[in-house]
């Protein structure tokens, strides 16, 4: 065909990318709009055959919709997908994807010259109308995006059908010798091992075809060591709605899981050294307890009296014991609650202070805790003692309502000042800087047993307004 039969200069000044085979399928415009859009100057195309051009548009020598229609054959194989349309096919339309990963629509139409014969086939390339919107919607804040993206710790990345990498950013990539640049237009297979890649690209695939999102943990030996990524992919929509790519988030936790291991670790073994302390300690001290109470059997008077002061101190030393490991317990296990008698728990506890002048007189009352609801009156007799001494008289009772129970363990002691009382089961808040000792450790257990019982607890004085004369610790328990 003559290049002269062909009005050239309508397709050189069209907007759209153009080009026009002849009828053997050599190319014989290539307009300014397709070199820029190809990058490829007419100069090295205009005159070839074999689908050079197709090669040019997508990467390797196929037939285009031009060649279709000059040859009349069915374009609806793996490369093509005709689009329904109406009358001859002088005119078709197909969306495909070029080599770029850019979605277009291709239009092709034969050319004839004045007397009705075939002398050529032209073909058009548009975006489509989605890329369009998203690109014009884009512009300033699709580069504040990739500028936060280059900041964040995090590997983010796009990956489209085809399993391969149309975005990538990631601030820790150079350190391993990955320059992000030159991972774009590639597959995972150049960055990652087979497995972790077959993942990614497998994942990409299901989160496009399913439009479900992946999210997993990741560990596998790369770039000479071990390493763990937490790895979630989400679709990405265009802006009709239909998914066209996946984009991830991959954040190394390496050093997190390291952190994580080390500290399990060294709770372990912290907590082994507790068991292995305690255990000594508690025998030894109920050993002492034991010989100290057969003394004071065989004494009398003032030697009674203090033997009995020793075995108190040192029942509070098993005390203290028997918190931190209850402690630990309650920061592990979440209990169960059940009906409890408070009453028959009180007056066991009163049983352990033998020579406390402890004073108490109640009945049965249910209420929902469990078994080491004793640990909690045990807590706060302890704590009276503590701060009022052996000389200390202690008033426990118990009041009823409709729906609570309220115990109250009042104390002649030092009291508790009011600016200490907001903080005095803290952990380890100490109620008096000229006493020995911590408030804290008992309250606290006090405090973190009523609080998974459902209940609250406070400080108050036992004589209203004059906290020099006394504490008084008020419980309120749900009633069964």
């Amino acid at each position: 065909m003559n290049r002269s039969q062909i009005p050239v200069s309508i397709f050189d000044h069209i907007q759209q990318p153009a080009l026009v085979l002849d009828c053997e399928g050599r190319v014989v415009i290539w307009n300014d709009s397709m070199e820029r859009c190809t990058g490829i100057p007419a100069r090295e195309i205009v005159g070839k055959g074999g689908y050079a051009h197709g090669k040019a548009l997508f990467g390797e020598k196929r037939p285009t919709l031009a060649n279709f229609v000059l040859t009349h054959s069915d374009a609806g194989n793996d490369h093509y997908h005709l689009l329904p349309h109406e009358g001859e096919e002088t005119l078709t339309e197909s969306r495909i994807t070029l080599a770029s990963g850019r979605e277009v629509v291709c239009t092709a139409a034969l050319l004839y010259d004045t007397t009705g014969r075939t002398i050529g086939a032209v073909e058009t390339i548009r975006e489509t109308p989605e890329e369009r919107s998203a690109e014009e919607s884009l512009g300033a804040p699709e580069e504040q995006v990739q500028i936060l993206a280059s900041s964040l710790p995090d590997m983010i990345f796009t990956l489209n059908r085809d399993g391969i990498f149309t975005q990538f950013f990631w601030t820790g990539a150079r350190n391993l010798g990955v320059d992000p640049e030159e991972v774009v237009g590639k597959t995972p297979h150049t960055l990652f091992p087979a497995e972790e890649a077959d993942f990614l690209v497998g994942a990409a695939h299901r989160v496009i075809e399913a439009g479900e999102v992946v999210s997993e943990t990741r560990s596998f030996s790369w770039r000479n060591g071990q390493r763990s990524f937490q790895v979630t992919i989400h679709p990405l929509h265009n802006p009709s709605g239909r998914i066209v790519a996946a984009t991830g988030v991959s954040r190394d936790i390496t050093r997190d899981l390291l952190c994580e291991r080390t500290i399990q670790e060294t709770s372990q073994l912290s907590s082994l050294y507790l068991d292995l302390l305690g255990t000594d300690i508690y025998n030894t001290s109920m050993v002492a307890a034991t010989i100290i109470e057969m003394l004071r059997e065989r004494l009398s008077g003032e030697e009674a009296e203090l033997a009995q002061r020793i075995k108190n101190t040192i029942e509070q030393g098993i005390n203290v014991i028997k918190n931190v490991e209850l402690l630990n317990t309650l920061n592990q296990h979440r209990i169960r609650l059940e009906p409890v008698d408070l009453d028959r728990i009180i007056r066991g506890q009163i049983q352990r202070y033998a020579g406390i002048d402890i004073r108490y007189e109640g009945e049965t009352h249910m209420v929902w805790a469990n078994p080491l609801l004793e640990h909690i009156v045990s807590n706060l007799i302890s704590n009276s003692i503590k701060f009022g001494g052996m000389k200390v008289r202690i008033e426990i009772s118990v009041m009823e309502t409709a729906e609570n129970v309220t115990l109250s363990v009042a104390d002649t002691g030092i009291g508790i000042p009011d600016h200490l009382k907001p903080n005095i089961f803290d952990r380890f808040t100490r109620g008096s800087k000229t006493t020995s000792g911590s408030r804290g450790l008992g309250l606290h257990i006090v405090k973190t047993l009523v609080n998974q019982y459902g209940g609250r607890v406070w400080a108050a004085d036992r004589v209203p307004g004059k906290p020099g004369e006394g504490a008084a610790i008020k419980v309120i328990l749900q009633k069964c």
